[in-house]
């Protein structure tokens, strides 16, 4: 066994390295133990009861807590607060999405972009929302950090940007959800590589 293996107990006491795990099944159990409650801490924040459609669409653009994530680095908190105003004219609109793709799709509409341009904000955008109404993807969306990690451990698996969790290796396909695994190899991106396949 590699030194990777945490523990919930050292969960919090600083960064563990993927790059210690000696397999990509310890990869996985190191990225279950770490992320153990942020799906249903998002959960819990993009699909709160409480808010209005239209405060849960402008609240879909932000961070957990409110704030500007990592992710959005490039917006400045203006350009998130109107495009968080242009998504709640949609509300009703993005409610009525029959899958996670078509709510993809109609937040690009919303957003007034070309199809796949800015892929990472409309897959945050959708992600959160999807939590709000039941609509998880049913794909490994591969932008950016996620389609590194896809590449590092298979060259080409990185395109298309949709792969189906079946395209994957079996420690990532059995024991992850198409979103966990989007999240798997952005966080893993730098350790994965080839011969890690299983």
């Amino acid at each position: 066994m590699s030194s990777c293996v945490a523990t919930p107990a050292r969960r919090d006491c600083g960064p563990v390295s993927f790059a210690q795990c000696a397999t990509l099944r310890e990869m996985v159990d190191l990225f279950l133990i770490l992320r153990k409650d942020r799906v249903e801490q998002e959960r819990a924040w993009w699909a709160d009861p409480t808010l209005s459609p239209e405060a849960a669409c402008r609240r879909a653009l932000f961070g957990l807590g409110g704030v500007r994530d990592t992710h959005q680095w490039i917006f400045s908190a203006a350009e998130l607060e109107a495009m968080a105003e242009q998504v709640a004219l949609h509300s009703a609109t993005l409610a009525a999405a029959k899958d996670f793709e078509d709510l993809y799709r109609r937040i690009e509409v919303a957003l007034g972009l070309r199809r796949d341009r800015k892929p990472l904000l409309v897959y945050d955008i959708a992600h959160r929302l999807g939590h709000r109404i039941g609509r998880e993807p049913e794909q490994v969306y591969l932008h950016a950090g996620p389609e590194k990690g896809a590449e590092a451990l298979k060259p080409g698996l990185g395109r298309p940007r949709r792969r189906p969790l079946s395209d994957f290796p079996k420690s990532i396909r059995t024991r992850l959800a198409p979103a966990q695994a989007e999240d798997f190899l952005c966080l893993a991106a730098k350790a994965l590589r080839a011969d890690l396949w299983d």
